[in-house]
Order: structure tokens, then sequence, then C-alpha cells
């Protein structure tokens, strides 16, 4: 009998099963794989990896749940089928055989999974949470911070991916090394390239200079490879050499320069789905996913919002014109609000209430504007401002929380404020006037 252990480390959610994954008919008959996830497909990173040619590469999923057994499809080829229905997904009793290709996989639960304690703290490294999810998810990244293991973040548009990888780069021992972002999903398809890896002078019409690319800038740090999904199938190989190698060749040179970069990714896709449809390479994802995480959605920790609010109000500009605090009634209203885009989107609705707010604590009624933008809410029982004064609350909105960041950024320096803002410094002055925010002159 073979024995398979998980390698996907991933975020309990509740109190799961574990379960125990037998094949029982096909090229793998005898294989079994234990843990609360297990992926059963042809590639070599599934859990269970089995050597049937009718099974994909990342045929299905498998949770462990309360009820019994969470079966989820990956978009396999020829299906998962239970009872002679093919199942996209859903909880099959414990000791429920599926047909995968040709293969008979049994799954039986066999207890309750061991759950790791969970570490005091409500915060790691920048990122907060009460929730049971969350200290899960910090617990994990203790772990794997400090390791130089490659590692894939998954989960919802907002939910914070980048902060995650951020709080991985400063755990390890590459912290004090560049941290280096690259957003894939905006890639000019001309420069992808040289954008990645650099390159020569006179490689290209317009390289009049030498230039590196982000895995020069990040040598000795980490590079984050945000929407990685998005990456053009032909820069795939080209990623996976320097991964393997680790060394870049520059466009137009005959030459590799050593690197050392730990690369941490991102995505809100499923790349197993990907690779089973020919759109991400099986080799590159077992290169990016040595380790994968997946971070949970707001709806998922709403026990964290009142955490999150109260937090995203504490960074606002200290000498801005703005309400540093909710009420009670204001802060129940957020709690059973729906958050499509996620922590990100609380913090935009928190933000534009503090800054539109006429008092030092935000109150429902501060936060009418916001239920007018929420899609499909009954709003009988709202107020609707005339265009005109809805469209110069939102300028106003938009003005008050840009001045206050170039503000920042600038440290209330009125010349350099208007640099980066691309106005005049008189304008500045006028528009830093009308909003009650002051600069250090």
């Amino acid at each position: 009998m073979t024995e398979f252990s998980t390698r996907t480390l991933v975020r309990p959610r509740g109190k799961p099963s574990a379960i125990r994954v037998t094949m029982l008919a096909g090229p793998s008959n005898g294989a079994t794989a234990e843990g609360t996830k297990v992926t059963i497909g042809r590639s070599r990173v599934a859990d269970v990896s089995v050597a049937d040619p009718t099974v994909s590469e990342f045929h299905v999923e498998l949770h462990g749940h309360e009820h019994g057994i969470e079966v989820r499809d990956l978009d396999s080829w020829n299906g998962t089928w239970f009872e002679g229905a093919r199942m996209t997904s859903g909880v099959v009793p414990s000791g429920a055989r599926l047909q995968i290709g040709e293969s008979l996989v049994r799954i039986d639960t066999i207890g309750e999974a061991e759950v790791a304690p969970k570490p005091a703290s409500d915060s790691f490294r920048g990122l907060l949470g009460r929730s049971a999810a969350m200290r899960e998810l910090f617990a994990l990244l203790e772990k794997l911070a400090p390791t130089e293991l490659a590692v894939t973040i998954q989960g919802p548009t907002g939910s914070g991916k980048e902060l995650v990888a951020r709080a991985i780069h400063d755990g390890s021992a590459r912290a004090k090394g560049p941290f280096v972002v690259l957003d894939c999903a905006a890639l000019p398809t001309a420069l992808a390239e040289s954008i990645l890896f650099g390159h020569a002078a006179g490689a290209f019409t317009g390289a009049n200079e030498a230039r590196g690319g982000v895995f020069d800038a990040a040598d000795g740090g980490t590079l984050f490879l945000d929407e990685v999904g998005d990456l053009p199938l032909d820069l795939q190989p080209k990623l996976l050499r320097v991964l393997e190698q680790r060394r870049v060749t520059r466009v137009g040179e005959a030459f590799a320069r050593p690197i050392s970069v730990r690369v941490v990714s991102a995505t809100w896709r499923d790349l197993r789905r990907m690779v089973n449809k020919g759109q991400f390479r099986d080799d590159l994802y077992f290169r990016l996913a040595q380790m994968r995480v997946e971070i949970p959605s707001l709806g998922e920790r709403r026990e964290d919002i009142e955490l999150l609010a109260n937090d995203f109000l504490r960074r606002l500009p200290r000498k801005a014109a703005c309400a540093r605090s909710l009420s009670r009634e204001a802060m129940t209203e957020l709690s059973a609000r729906e958050y499509p885009g996620n922590v990100r989107e609380l913090r935009n609705v928190v933000e534009r209430a503090a800054f539109m707010c006429d008092g030092p604590v935000i109150k429902p009624a501060d936060l009418a504007f916001e239920r007018l933008l929420q899609p499909g809410r009954e709003t009988e029982d709202i107020d609707v401002p005339d265009f005109k004064g809805a469209k110069r609350t939102a300028v106003d909105d938009f003005e008050r929380d840009y001045l206050a960041r170039v503000m920042i950024k600038s440290g209330g320096n009125i010349a350099v404020a208007a640099g980066l803002a691309g106005i005049e410094r008189h304008y500045l002055r006028a528009l830093l006037k009308k909003h009650g925010l002051h600069s250090r002159e």
C-alpha cells in the first residue's frame, strides 16, 4: 500500500472532519491519503497523484465537513460521479464511492481533525483579526514566513492578498531586503519579458540603456507576483526556467545572472482549474505553490469588522478634519452589510463616512450615501439627493481623501505635494483650505 501525505496547507473552516481516501480500482489501486482536505489528480502536486490518463491534472478536491465529506470537481474532463450522477459540488456520506475517470475511490470520515492551538494575538505583522479563521491563518503564517518555500495566496478580490505577502516577507530572513510587487494583470504584452527579466541596451527599439527587471530589483528579498493567473502562457516557461535555475537572462543578452529571490504569488482564480483547462502550466504551478494559503472573505469573518473599522479610523491623517469613531448603531449597520469587495470595500466605506461626517462620531445617517451605492438595496426609506448634490458630495469626498494622502506622502510640504499631484501650489493651498486640511507651511 502506498501512503500519500497532504502537502497543501490550508485554512481549516470551522471544525472539519479528518477524511481518508482509498483508491479501490484503477492504476493507483491501494493508494491512500488522510487529511481535512485532499486533492486527487494526475499532477505530481496533487495529494493523491494517480497514473490514470483519464483523470485530470487536478480532478477533485475533498473537504472534511460536519455532515459528511464535501466534494468539489475541479472542472475535470471526465467528471466526478457518485451513484451514477455527475457531481459539480456537494456533500456525500462517509463511505461514499466516487468514479473519477477509470478509477474508483472510497472516502471515509475518521473523526474530528486536530486543530493547532490558536495564537493569543489578534494581529500578525500588520494583519488584524479576532476571528478563528484569521487566528488560524496567523498561526500558519508564523510557521511559513521563516522558510524559503514559494507560496501561492488565494483569496477573493479585496481580501488582503498583498498584505499577507508583505507579512510573509517581514517575517522572513529576507525582511531587510526589497519587497517588489508586479501586477501580472497589468503587464503590457510587448514589454512583459523585459519587465520581468530586464534588457540589454539596444535589445529592441527604444531600449537606449540596459535595465534590470523585477527579479534584479528583488534580489536578496521577495518578489510578489500579484494576479499570477493572468501571466501570459508564452511567458510561463521562461519564468519557470528562472525559478528552477535561479538565474536571469536579460532580453538581448547571452549570459545568465545569478539571483536570490523568494517568490510569493497571489490570485483570485483557482490555478488548478486553469491547469485542467490548459491555461496555466502544471510545472510552473508546482514551483509557485510549494505551499498554498487561503484567505477568508470578509463575510466569513464578520466578527473582525469592528476591529478593522476602528483601525481604519485610527490610521486617518492626524490633522485631517474627519470623524474618529463610530456610534454603536453605525457599527451595527456596518456589521450587517454585505461586502463583495471584502476588506478593501469596508475601508472605503469607513473612510468616506469619516470625511463626509459633520461631527466627530459617525452615525447611521452618515452612512446613508453608502446605502445608495449598494446595488439591489431597498431605498424607500432613504432620502435620495438630487444628481448634482450627490455628485458634489462624491467629488468632495474624493478630494479630501486624496489631499490627506498626498500630504502624508509629502511630509506636509506644499511644493512636494503639488509636484506629486501635478497641480499648481496656489490651487493646492485653496483645496486644502476648502477641506480644512493644513500643510507644514
